[in-house]
């Protein structure tokens, strides 16, 4: 509620200040040589799943979620409390579900220095997990930070999206969440932005490093190192990056206890490139990505460990690749359309010679089909088909596994102004 309060404060406080002519949505503080901008937007997000969907909408992701997707058919073997979660999903449907969530609101500010501007941005939205109430109830959504971050010319500290994601290379999707082969990342960091020759430009970034994903004896002692070129012209842009990334294995005994906190490092380095290029009135958008240990950084990874074990208690990092493409055609100043595919896949990671087997997923197959409607200044309709398949490896003789995403998905977006 103080969060609310601030802002709604700030609002009204910008709201009577004069605005900039020249700058629409930009006002001058009262009293100060600081200027604000108040920005953000409505959002009904709505999704029909034809061939199942994961069970928990409110506690995980209600956007494309590949991995969390059953199998298309029981596993040979499997227990009857999985082969009853594969009928939730499967056989239930199709299945509806629609959510204001991803409605967001921020606000920017801009103060001369001797240094140069300094620019703070802080941004959130309600799309947080909810277990507390969300559709059982109330609908109530919970705020989550998005961003918060300040800058004083190339030198930016605080939380914004991973150096290692470039936006300039994100299809345009309907989906909140789209391809698999994006690093859906927001990090705390510092990173420090060099101007080079007119275009380019080469970031370097020391990002906050997880613990393992979910909790437990793995950790990281260091940042995660990430650099990034980026060259753009009236033609389009390329930008090509790594991520560094250190893994300290804490050994525990039979019973928990911590043995050892120093044992087994690792470090692996991840790589992309992506970019876009302007054809006539449209665009084409792309990206290859991948390397060892490089699954938070594709959201296709989630439903699977970064790492492995061997017999000795080496950390083996589990290599991934992915690539995507995205074609937009403008129709019009109004209308515009997408084709978008992805694929994604996981090197067989044997550990100590034996194979990976069906209760390990092998490769995503993704493609969006979508238009969007703007038909208004601050308003917009999009209307998507996704589909997207998965499979498992098949070692041991085990038989190989399927799941199959079918879904549409719609939105209305409304800008405050």
């Amino acid at each position: 509620m103080k969060i609310m309060r601030l802002l709604a404060g700030t609002l009204a406080l910008a709201l009577a200040a004069p605005a900039l002519a020249d700058d629409p949505g930009v006002f001058k503080i009262p009293g100060t040589d600081s200027t604000i901008k108040f920005y953000g937007y409505v959002q009904l997000d709505t999704t029909l799943d034809l061939s199942g969907r994961p069970n928990d909408y409110e506690g995980n992701d209600w956007a494309t979620d590949l991995p969390g997707i059953a199998p298309d058919k029981c596993p040979a073997g499997a227990s009857a409390a999985a082969c009853s979660d594969i009928y939730l999903q499967k056989q239930k449907s199709p299945q509806l579900y629609m959510t204001a969530r991803t409605s967001r609101f921020g606000l920017t500010t801009s103060t001369p220095s001797d240094w140069g501007p300094v620019t703070v941005k802080l941004e959130g939205d309600f799309n947080a997990p909810n277990h507390y109430q969300g559709e059982t109830y109330t609908n109530s959504v919970i705020f989550r930070l998005r961003q918060a971050y300040g800058q004083i010319g190339g030198f930016l500290v605080g939380q914004t999206w991973s150096t290692f994601l470039d936006l300039g290379a994100y299809p345009d999707n309907v989906d909140f969440n789209g391809p698999g082969t994006i690093a859906l990342v927001r990090n705390p960091m510092f990173r420090y932005t060099f101007g080079l020759a007119d275009g380019m430009t080469l970031a370097l970034a020391a990002e906050n490093a997880p613990a393992s994903r979910e909790g437990g004896p793995n950790f990281q002692t260091i940042p995660n190192v990430v650099a990034a070129f980026n060259y753009a012209g009236g033609w389009g842009h390329v930008n090509l990056r790594g991520v560094t990334q250190t893994y300290n294995r804490a050994i525990t005994d039979s019973a928990g206890n911590y043995t050892d906190t120093t044992a087994k490092n690792v470090t692996v380095v991840g790589f992309a490139a992506s970019g876009d290029v302007k054809v006539a009135g449209d665009t084409l958008v792309w990206q290859f990505a991948g390397g060892p240990g490089i699954g938070r950084y594709m959201y296709n990874a989630n439903n699977t460990p970064f790492w492995m074990f061997n017999a000795a208690g080496d950390m083996k990092p589990i290599t991934m690749y992915g690539v995507h493409a995205g074609y937009t055609h403008v129709w019009n100043k109004t209308v515009r359309s997408n084709l978008i595919a992805a694929y994604s896949w996981f090197t067989d990671p044997k550990i100590d010679g034996v194979p990976a087997d069906d209760s390990m997923q092998k490769d995503f197959t993704q493609v969006f089909v979508n238009s969007f409607w703007t038909f208004s200044k601050t308003a917009e309709l999009g209307l998507e088909y996704a589909w997207g398949q998965w499979n498992s490896f098949t070692g041991n003789n085990t038989p190989k596994l399927t799941g199959t995403e079918n879904r549409v998905n719609a939105t209305l977006h409304y800008n405050f102004y």
